[in-house]
C-alpha cells in the first residue's frame, strides 16, 4: 500500500501478509504513523491494524506488508 491510499482504506478491511512472521490475515486499517529514523533521518510510514476476530488487538507493520482486501459479491475473501 502507498501513503496516498491510506485515506481511501482507513477503517476498511486490508490484507496483512508478512513473509517474515508468516502472517496472512484480514485486519482493519485503523491508522497510519509517520516516523523519522533517529540515526538516518529517513522518514517512513507504518500502518496500525486492528484484528477483526473480536479481540481488537493492534498490530503495527510496514505499509508494504498490507494490500486492499479483495471483495467478491459483497463479501471479503
Amino acid at each position: 500500500m502507498t501513503p496516498a491510499e491510506i485515506k481511501q482504506y482507513l477503517n476498511k478491511p486490508v490484507r496483512y501478509k508478512s513473509d517474515k512472521s508468516g502472517v496472512d490475515a484480514l485486519y482493519e486499517l485503523s491508522g497510519a504513523i509517520y516516523r523519522k529514523d533517529k540515526k538516518t533521518g529517513y522518514f517512513y510510514y507504518q500502518a496500525e491494524l486492528q484484528s477483526m476476530n473480536g479481540s481488537r488487538s493492534v498490530t503495527i507493520c510496514k505499509l508494504d506488508d498490507i494490500s486492499p482486501a479483495e471483495t467478491t459479491n459483497g463479501g471479503i475473501s
